[in-house]
């Protein structure tokens, strides 16, 4: 059995090998770096602060117009149909006018996400997005884009998250089940084919023995 001290030992080092793998899957650029585009491309979420994030870039002139894409399958907030229909509720609040959003109500995953949110906004005849999403979720989330639409020039915007967030058990296994779906999702042709660094690799393979 563990002692106290390498329990703690233990779980510092959960901590940074999750943050490793958080870096890499929150693939982004920072707010003052981001191109201004055609439009800002959000997926819906329960979480609030993906549609935060949108509302924040909109109102630095990043995009003339924010695509909410979402119809959500649980945990929609209550009072709302779907997560679109939430988000643009939080992103109204923020400041943003109705007239700048367009919302995609059908979806009830990334690659419909995608493929649905780009039809919504198909008068706009969009060449770029900035992707606002949960942070460990952009890489994937950039990666949907380039395989369903590889003219299209995307990058992602993700707001601050503590590591601390994803210590628990289920949150740890849905990080390290963020890198099985890149690879089935890639065998597929949902997503293009993502490289993972040596140092990443190694990090996913250490922290699947510590909590084995």
């Amino acid at each position: 059995m563990e002692n106290i001290k390498e329990q703690k030992e233990r779980q510092e080092r959960i901590r940074e090998l999750t943050q490793v793998l958080i870096d890499f899957l929150s693939e982004s650029i920072v707010d003052e770096e981001l191109p201004v585009v055609d439009a800002i491309f959000v997926f819906g979420h329960y979480d609030s602060r993906p549609a935060i994030q949108a509302a924040k870039l909109w109102k630095m002139g990043k995009a003339p117009k924010v695509i909410i894409s979402g119809k959500g399958r649980d945990k929609i907030p209550s009072g709302f149909e779907t997560e679109a229909d939430f988000y643009a509720s939080l992103i109204q609040k923020e400041g943003v006018p109705m007239s700048a959003l367009i919302l995609e109500k059908q979806s009830t995953n990334t690659l419909e996400n995608v493929r649905f949110g780009v039809s919504e906004a198909s008068d706009l005849h969009p060449t770029s997005f900035i992707l606002c999403a949960l942070p460990p979720l952009l890489r994937r989330s950039i990666a949907t884009f380039k395989k369903q639409f590889p003219h299209v020039s995307v990058c992602g915007s993700a707001f601050e998250m503590s590591t601390d967030e994803f210590l628990a058990p289920v949150r740890l296994q849905r990080i390290i089940s963020e890198f099985e779906r890149l690879h089935d999702y890639a065998q597929k042709g949902d997503i293009v084919s993502v490289e993972i660094t040596d140092s990443v690799q190694n990090a996913l393979e250490e922290l699947k023995k510590l909590l084995s």
